[in-house]
């Protein structure tokens, strides 16, 4: 009888072990990507700067939503990332964070500024 409680319990607890290694790697799946929205108004970029995470990869999406023609251009010198900004569309840059630090993005005219950081 002592037998078959123990194998009893040896089986609970496995199948415990279990369900918890598969509810994390379910929960490590359903996060393949990190988010950002950036707005573009006539403030600048809206939030000026974000976090992500070093080697998940991300997806950046700009918004433009004002005329001016400093903001047609999303330049992302250390990921050498340059990509057009139509007005009132939202273009979706997709990288992976390789560098942790502190990195420039900027309108195609440098005169617009924000700052994205890699831990």
């Amino acid at each position: 009888m002592m037998v078959a409680l123990c194998a009893l319990v040896i089986a609970i607890f496995s199948s415990f072990t279990n369900a918890q290694r598969t509810f994390k790697a379910q929960k490590q799946q359903t996060k393949k990507f990190q988010s950002v929205r950036i707005n573009l108004t006539g403030r600048g970029y809206q939030p000026s700067s974000f976090r992500l995470k070093k080697g998940v990869p991300a997806r950046v999406t700009f918004i433009r939503k004002t005329p001016s023609d400093c903001g047609e251009e999303i330049v992302i010198p250390a990921y050498n990332i340059r990509r057009f900004l139509p007005l009132g569309e939202a273009v979706t840059v997709r990288f992976i964070p390789t560098k942790a630090g502190t990195f420039g993005f900027a309108c195609g005219m440098d005169m617009l500024r924000g700052k994205l950081i890699v831990r």
